[in-house]
């Protein structure tokens, strides 16, 4: 935006922390006071900010620290109405930023004491001093303002004055810089002056804010010692209470154990009467019961003696039954079966009957009922083995493995080569395998 030489321009800078965040001409910034432009990046918060009055050469010419508040939608808050342009022209001198002594308004620096409170004193510190940041941020431009330079003054020849008007020049010249450097050491007294305001004003807030921190802590550390006392009175009075319980139960255990003392005196001299008394009944008790418990046991021997007389007697009467059968059966064979049995051996026919181990074996009809009676044991003889040789080898046969059990229990199952003939086969070999008539032999050599 340009100006003519003879105007200035106004513009508003946002501050985050120490950093400038926003520019923006005052137009813009009006804007934001009508209520048309809100500012999002400060909802709901108190933005710091300073108005400044910038000449055409890109120079500071005024400044007014200012504070403002946002609501929740990031517009300007009703209540704020700072006129910062009549500020301005009440202000007083502040540092030289380029132009000669800017005017300056801040907290330290207010013509309008009831304004104050809308103010704010700038950093002065050596790398964070807000001044220095102001000027920078106007030599950078990014408002886009254009600068005007100076026409150079025409300097006369020294050569071509005259020596009077020489001399006048150089007084004039003496008195011109003697008064700058007056004007320069005032300036640079009221900007200690300003610093050491600043300071104050800064430490004072610090020490009111201090002193009311130290006031709360101290009404709290009052509110806790009348808690305290009120505790401790509490707890007294409790502990006067307990102390009055204690002496009743301890003279009320007194006086039980006077009252018990007595009784156990008093009971002291029946105690051997009694223990005698009690000794008796515990024997004469278990007298009862030895008595009782010998009577209940000789009367189930007495019964179990009765079950086995009568158990003998039925197998003596089973035995003889059996015997009976045999002889019936015996000469049933001889009276009728015995008969058509010779009758079929005079004609020439025998009676032939296979079993595993043996083939075809031929039984004579004289044998035949003992045949009849056990088919096993008539087998194994003819096999020439006793019968239970001859039943271990059938089970052989009908499964040739492994018989032997392990650790756990379990057959060891290995399939092995079939042994035909019964005289052939030995229990504990034949029906092991190899490495389980190992372990048979080296049991037997143990």
């Amino acid at each position: 935006m340009a100006h003519p030489n003879s105007e200035h321009t106004e513009a508003v800078f946002f501050f985050s922390g120490d950093q400038v965040a926003r520019e923006m001409l005052y137009t813009e910034f009006e804007a934001i006071l009508d209520g048309f432009v809100p500012v999002p990046d400060y909802a709901g918060q108190t933005a710091k900010a300073a108005y400044l009055t910038i000449n055409p050469q890109l120079q500071i010419s005024a400044l007014v620290f200012f504070v403002i508040a946002f609501d929740g939608r990031g517009m300007v808050d009703n209540r704020w109405n700072l006129p910062l342009q009549q500020l301005v022209e009440q202000a007083s001198r502040g540092p030289d930023l380029g132009a000669g002594p800017i005017r300056l308004v801040c907290f330290s620096q207010c013509p309008v004491a009831w304004q104050q409170q809308y103010l704010w004193d700038p950093q002065m510190e050596p790398g964070r001093n807000s001044f220095v940041l102001l000027r920078k941020s106007v030599a950078r431009n990014r408002l886009g303002l254009v600068k005007y330079e100076p026409e150079p003054e025409e300097t006369k020849d020294e050569e071509s004055i005259a020596p009077r008007e020489a001399q006048k020049l150089r007084k004039a010249l003496h008195e011109h810089y003697s008064q700058e450097m007056r004007d320069r050491l005032a300036r640079m007294l009221k900007e200690q002056r300003l610093r050491i305001t600043t300071l104050n004003n800064r430490h004072a807030r610090r020490i009111d804010g201090l002193n009311q921190e130290h006031q709360q802590r101290l009404q709290a550390y009052r509110d806790k010692v009348r808690q305290l006392q009120e505790q401790n009175g509490e707890l007294s009075q409790r502990l006067e209470t307990l102390k009055e319980n204690f002496d009743a139960q301890v003279q009320k255990i007194e006086g039980m154990r006077e009252y018990f003392s007595h009784k156990l005196k008093a009971a002291h001299a029946d105690e051997n009467l009694q223990l005698q008394t009690l000794q008796e009944n515990y024997e004469m008790e278990l007298e009862a019961r030895v008595q009782n418990a010998t009577a209940e046991l000789e009367e189930r021997l007495g019964m179990r003696e009765m079950e086995l007389f009568y158990r003998h007697q039925q197998e003596n009467n089973f035995k003889e039954e059996i015997a009976r059968l045999r002889q019936e059966n015996q000469s049933l064979l001889e009276q009728g079966g015995g008969q058509l049995l010779d009758r079929l051996d005079r004609a020439g026919l025998s009676f032939v009957a296979f079993h595993p181990g043996v083939g075809q074996l031929t039984v004579p009809a004289s044998e035949m009922a003992a045949y009849l009676d056990d088919p096993e044991t008539f087998a194994a003889r003819a096999a020439g083995v006793v019968p239970a040789l001859y039943k271990e080898w059938l089970a052989h046969s009908r499964e040739p493995v492994c018989t032997a059990k392990n650790d756990q229990g379990h057959v060891c199952g290995k399939a092995l080569a079939q042994v035909a003939r019964p005289a052939d086969f030995h229990p504990g070999e034949s029906d092991r395998c190899a490495a389980h008539q190992v372990v048979v032999g080296q049991r037997l050599a143990q």
